[in-house]
């Protein structure tokens, strides 16, 4: 090579040096995509950080449905990307995402999603998690606890139960959330009505059939059908319902039992805040042996009928909620034969009460409410016992609690606790007045447990000679375990305290029991239950104790 041309060349390459630091400086992405490539991974656009939606609380809400499930392929695909992501005619493939200036050149400070940190290679892969750091992305909870209040199986179907505002203190909902039952009745859908057949038989024995001193054994078979209807309407709402228990006794035909339940719940909807609540029922018992106005020397026990009519008128404002009520109520004793073979009519226990209320609850949270509930009742009865004096009465009744609703997942029902009083319209009778603990609560501690805690106060009158009623306090708790998931452990104790009011006479009964519910399928299941009665009297003769064991079959639709 001349020296003319090594001349040519040098001149060359010092005119073209400066033009090679422009191109190097206007396209660093470019240079450094292509360092990128020299590792050999593939290039992986980087899609614009979406922000994230909020979840919906739906814990204590279950008429909210569940968000439905994203989709992140066909989300990102469809989602609109920033401009500043989205190329350009002209652009540059590597310099997706950055803004660029009208000259075409980049703005300062913006910075390619594909740019890369001197050193750092994008992998695609998840981090892997290292010692002690936390996920935060999976659900540490067993299956069976986010099956129990993600997607309980049974207690929540708000059709089954939804009119229950009439006495909130006998609301059904508490005790459904308490019961673990792997399979949810079907029912009959006959139109727009659901029907729910059920029926169980049951074999046993007790050790003190007539509930006294001496006792006496005897073996037991009973049979409980129960059929219930109700509305799948989107507005307004009908419940029938009839129950009964019959039994048969060998050698103690007098205690059998035969008892029914006719009812009849409406529900009318003026408008999503407001509505009323009826209730029609008509139900025969026999009275228990050990009550206090019980004739000791009836040959059989008594028979009574109780029939009711009450509705309730339920407005909600904001978080104030009104309720207004009212109700009769008519109790009707049939005359029994004696021992002595002369009959008693029972007249004078007959009694017509005609009652009245109203509640405020304030919304505290979704799931939290204050109550205040005041009632009145007005007690007539037929005739006067054998002392001439008359025990028609008034009463009054104030309580204030807390209540968790009737829809939670975790909690349902409510505790209150008061006064009351129930005064005889003569004076020569004692004013029956004292303390009230009310409670009716249900508790699903886990998956596997759950709790349920009764209280009640009763302001009873009484028709024996010298007596004008009793103030019968009474407190339950019934724990349930699930062993498997269709095997159920039972264990209740309740307690229950009579004062007698005019007289020094004062009882206790306490009942402990162990059972179990065992789901063959979801339409038959056995049943166990032993129960332990101990009832304790100042009164002679008036101590006893009962052991009942009984086995059964349940079969529901």
């Amino acid at each position: 090579m001349g020296r003319r041309h090594l001349i040519a060349i040098s001149l060359a390459s010092v005119a073209l040096a400066p033009a090679a630091d422009v191109a190097v400086f206007v396209v660093p992405a470019a240079a450094q995509s292509t360092l990128t490539n020299v590792t050999g991974l593939p290039q992986r656009r980087v899609e614009p950080q979406r922000r994230a939606t909020p979840p919906v609380d739906t814990q204590d809400d279950p008429d909210m449905p569940p968000p439905p499930p994203r989709q992140p392929a066909q989300d990102d695909a469809d989602a609109p990307a920033d401009d500043a992501d989205q190329p350009r005619d002209g652009d540059d493939p590597g310099r997706v995402g950055q803004r660029r200036s009208r000259d075409g050149e980049p703005e300062v400070g913006e910075r390619s999603p594909l740019q890369q940190q001197d050193g750092t290679l994008t992998t695609g892969e998840p981090e892997p998690l290292r010692d002690g750091q936390p996920d935060t992305e999976r659900d540490p909870r067993l299956k069976a606890d986010v099956d129990a209040f993600e997607k309980p199986a049974a207690g929540y179907d708000e059709i089954a139960f939804q009119i229950d505002q009439i006495d909130p203190l006998l609301d059904r909902r508490p005790a459904r959330l308490a019961r673990f039952e792997p399979y949810d009745p079907v029912g009959i859908k006959r139109g727009t009505w659901v029907i729910f057949p059920e029926i169980e038989f049951g074999i046993g024995g007790t050790s003190n059939i007539r509930r006294s001193t001496p006792r006496e054994a005897a073996g037991v078979l009973d049979v409980r059908p129960t059929v219930r209807a109700i509305t799948n309407w989107s507005k307004h709402a009908v419940e029938l319902r009839a129950t009964g228990f019959a039994s048969a006794i060998p050698g103690f035909a007098t205690e059998n039992d035969k008892t029914y339940a006719l009812e009849a719940r409406g529900r009318i909807d003026f408008s999503k805040r407001t509505n009323i609540e009826i209730l029609f029922s008509h139900q025969l018992d026999q009275e228990s042996r050990s009550s206090a106005d019980a004739l000791s020397t009836a040959v059989s026990r008594t028979d009574f009928v109780t029939n009711r009519a009450a509705a309730a008128l339920n407005h909600q404002f904001n978080r104030l909620s009104l309720q207004l009520r009212g109700s009769v109520t008519e109790i009707n004793y049939d005359g029994v034969e004696t021992t002595a073979g002369t009959f008693t009519s029972n007249n004078q226990r007959d009694v017509t009460e005609y009652g009245s209320g109203a509640r405020a609850t304030w919304e505290l949270t979704p799931t939290l409410f204050a109550f205040t509930d005041v009632s009145a009742n007005n007690r007539h009865y037929r005739e006067a016992p054998s002392d001439g004096i008359s025990r028609d009465s008034r009463g009054l009744r104030a309580v204030a609690g807390l209540s968790f609703g009737n829809s939670g997942r975790i909690w349902r029902g409510e505790v209150s606790a008061g006064y009351g009083e129930q005064r005889p319209d003569d004076s020569r009778l004692q004013v029956n007045s004292g303390l009230i603990l009310n409670a009716n609560l249900g508790w699903r501690m886990s998956a596997l447990t759950s709790f349920l805690l009764s209280a009640n106060t009763d302001f009873n009158d009484s028709t024996t000679v010298g007596q004008s009623g009793s103030r019968a306090q009474t407190f339950g708790l019934e724990g349930r375990h699930a062993f498997r998931r269709n095997l159920v452990g039972i264990a209740a104790v309740r307690n229950t305290m009579t004062d007698y009011r005019g007289t020094s006479l004062s009882e206790r009964q306490t009942v402990a029991e162990l059972g179990f519910e065992w789901f063959l399928n979801r339409t038959t299941t056995l049943t166990g239950r032993y129960a332990h009665t101990d009832v304790g009297s100042n009164a002679t003769g008036g101590d006893y104790t009962v052991d009942t064991i009984r086995f059964g079959v349940r079969i529901r639709q």
